[in-house]
């Protein structure tokens, strides 16, 4: 049910979660121009949908069904659908063409793209021009690397989510033009920097927090063009490296760190959105964006709204992972350089596509799956041209008419469960809430357990424990008892870096490093400042902003004139 409010702005209950949400003028304007009917669901519920077709992180082992080569794959063994390797699934010796169906208007479209869909083989990984590195997925152009996911040119890194042009790095996520950094989250062009967060241009810097062009820092934050600083108070260089040893001579001493480095940033003053260059823009982690609201981990968005994990886009609404400048897109998850394209996943430069999958260099397509280089496709079949626009326009009648045309992909269409993807990780469920509300889920589970061959309370404690037959033990995680192992080049880094070994393995560290950062929803706050030398001179500071710090957050959340005022 609708209602429509004096400026234009249309209130609406979601069909999914039941809870109200607005549906402003501006969407309105976009719907209008993409020619598609107002959302059914509200914008957490939509994001959701599009997460849950998103598997980054669980990989298993299985043989291409073409050349039977054994690899590692984002889909098990056993699907309905036939899995091909990088070489097969690019070659020439299947055109997806010969699995095309002819619509039968007397059955629901989606159930014959879902037929389809079954049916047409699909790519192991999304990797591209890597070397030496097989364990990675929709990533590119790395070398050297170890697990690490949605990452391009990087070289020797290992564990990460979101690095970019990084050297020699481990355990860290949203790295970008940096070396030799460990544990750090949202951090650009640095060296040398461990447990760190927002650092820039920043070298050697410790358990620090927001900090631009600072070096040798320890306990720091919101530190500006600092050297030689322990908890943001000057120090000799003998202190900072006397207070450095201490912290990294083991396993224990950085555990008591990292407890007191979260109670020193529960103390930090932060901006009420980690933002630069943005006007009219409402979100967290965006530079450069113009008119938007909802945009999270975004660069250079103009008129955008809703969307998380994009680079470039323009005019474009409900969008996830979209890269190198897509235009006028609407509910679509994975795409590289698209430009008028609706419900759709893993498109690559296409134009006018819609409801496809794995679909690239292609035009004028509407429900294909794993076309290349292609014009006026329906359900893999070729048309001329009009032909493919009577028909098309005929099914988005009909699918207007069923209430689902510029709805995204229902939850069942997913090739993976719920719990493989991203929508476990920023809208966790259980299996039977999963269940309850249409989406897969993944029974089958990866790794071993009960297998270790050392104990945690028997592991090296300090670097200098550490030798060379860890290499042959099976550890255990200290929170999920999960089996893992330390690989080579993770086991050269410990020992260069001079630091102990981990005690959870790679998916647990990783939801620590995601912890940290704040969640994709926005609260209505006010400035918490209430200094006497700012402008509002003694009396709490009167903005008020969405942020994405919850009202129960410790840190005192500054609107940008008074954070500018109090940091730089």
């Amino acid at each position: 049910m609708q209602k429509t409010h004096s400026t234009s702005s249309v209130s609406a209950t979601c069909q999914n979660c039941k809870k109200d949400f607005e549906i402003r003028k501006e969407d309105l304007i976009f719907y209008d121009q993409v020619k598609v009917p107002p959302p059914l669901y509200c914008p957490d519920c939509r994001a959701q949908r599009r997460l849950a077709f998103r598997n980054e992180r669980t990989l298993y082992r299985r043989a291409c069904d073409l050349c039977n080569k054994d690899g590692v794959s984002i889909y098990p063994a056993g699907t309905v659908f036939p899995v091909y390797c990088h070489s097969c699934w690019w070659g020439d010796e299947w055109d997806p063409i010969d699995y095309g169906i002819n619509y039968d208007p007397k059955q629901s479209f989606l159930e014959q793209f879902a037929e389809l869909k079954n049916k047409v083989p699909r790519v192991r990984l999304l990797s591209i021009n890597s070397v030496n590195t097989e364990y990675e997925n929709n990533s590119s152009e790395n070398k050297n690397c170890y697990l690490i996911f949605a990452a391009e040119n990087n070289e020797d890194c290992l564990y990460g989510r979101l690095i970019q042009s990084c050297k020699n790095s481990m355990d860290c996520a949203f790295l970008y033009s940096s070396e030799l950094c460990y544990e750090c989250i949202d951090t650009r062009k640095s060296f040398k920097c461990f447990y760190g967060e927002r650092l820039q241009e920043c070298v050697d810097v410790l358990f620090s927090f927001d900090m631009r062009n600072c070096q040798n820092c320890i306990f720091c934050t919101n530190g500006r063009n600092l050297s030689y600083a322990i908890e943001n108070k000057s120090c000799t260089k003998e202190d900072y490296e006397k207070k450095r040893t201490e912290i990294l001579a083991s396993y224990a001493s950085i555990e008591a760190a990292k407890k007191k480095y979260a109670e020193i940033r529960n103390e930090a003053v932060v901006k009420y959105a980690f933002a630069t260059k943005c006007v009219h823009a409402t979100g967290d982690y965006m530079y450069n964006c113009f008119d938007g609201v909802r945009i999270f981990d975004t660069s250079n968005a103009k008129n955008c709204s809703y969307i998380a994990d994009t680079e470039d886009p323009i005019d474009c609404q409900d969008v996830n992972n979209h890269y190198f400048k897509g235009e006028r897109c609407y509910n679509v998850m994975g795409a590289l350089q698209d430009t008028n394209c609706i419900a759709d996943v893993f498109v690559f430069y296409c134009n006018r596509v819609g409801y496809s999958d794995s679909t690239r260099d292609s035009q004028d397509c509407f429900g294909c799956v794993g076309l290349n280089n292609k014009k006026y496709c329906i359900l893999n079949k070729q048309y001329e041209k009009e032909s493919f626009e009577k028909l098309r326009t005929q099914i988005i009648a009909e699918m207007t008419k069923a209430g689902v045309y510029g709805e995204f992909f229902p939850p069942e269409l997913s090739p993976f469960g719920y719990n493989e993807t991203l929508a476990q990780e920023y809208y966790p469920l259980t299996e039977k809430e999963a269940k309850e509300r249409g989406f897969l889920w993944q029974k089958e589970t990866t790794g071993t357990y009960g297998k270790e061959t050392i104990q945690e309370n028997e592991m090296p404690k300090t670097a200098d424990e550490i030798n060379e037959k860890i290499l042959d033990q099976i550890l255990v995680c200290k929170d999920c008892k999960k089996n893992f192992r330390i690989t080579r080049a993770e086991f050269d880094f410990y020992k260069r870096m001079n630091l102990p070994l981990p005690h959870k393995d790679f998916e647990c560290r990783h939801q620590d490093r995601m912890k940290k950062r704040n969640p994709r929803q926005l609260w209505p706050r006010s400035c918490m400042c209430e200094l006497g030398n700012h402008q509002h001179g003694g009396a709490k500071c009167e903005n008020e902003f969405e942020t994405s710090y919850s009202p129960d957050r410790k840190e005192k959340i500054y609107c940008e004139h008074c954070y500018q005022q109090e940091v730089y």
